[in-house]
């Protein structure tokens, strides 16, 4: 009988003591960035008789050093496509380096207007959405001439 006790009443207690409760479970998957660009930066055409800056705004506007000839400076463009309402930062070089095969020649101070000025983010509409970088490119006194090229990387990423 004290076998049988003790077994009733250790069932008894562990079922009396042990208490279970339910949480909720939720995922929310969203749609991952697309980043494609669509026009390169391009600083236009100037003389290396002065040495100077170019500088090019987002919107594709030129300052600086004078261009000569026809080609027209121009800001890069981006189509970046954030889920609807979700915020995304952008993020551009410090710097990068253009080189016409044996010299080279910085740009600096990348500039977006994917957001305001002041703004840490953009908001996603779910469709692409246009956004325009501009740098400067500082160019020595009698820099060497030629072509100059190179690459930078624009960066999107969901906060």
């Amino acid at each position: 009988m004290k076998k049988f006790t003790f077994i009733l009443f250790a069932l008894i207690a562990g079922t009396t003591f042990a208490q279970t409760a339910t949480a909720n479970a939720a995922a929310d998957i969203v749609s991952p960035l697309s980043l494609t660009a669509k026009q390169d930066l391009n600083f236009g055409k100037v003389s290396n008789n002065t040495a100077g800056s170019v500088i090019i705004a987002t919107d594709g506007t030129a300052s600086g050093l004078s261009q000569i000839g026809t080609t027209a400076p121009a800001a890069a463009t981006f189509d970046v496509t954030a889920a609807n309402n979700y915020n995304y930062t952008v993020a551009l070089p410090a710097s990068a380096t253009l080189s016409n095969g044996t010299v080279d020649i910085t740009v600096d101070t990348f500039k977006h207007n994917a957001y305001a000025e002041g703004a840490s983010n953009a908001t996603g509409s779910g469709t692409a959405q246009t956004f325009g970088v501009g740098a400067t490119l500082n160019v020595a006194a009698s820099q060497a001439t030629g072509n100059y090229t190179g690459q930078f990387d624009v960066t999107v990423a969901y906060e």
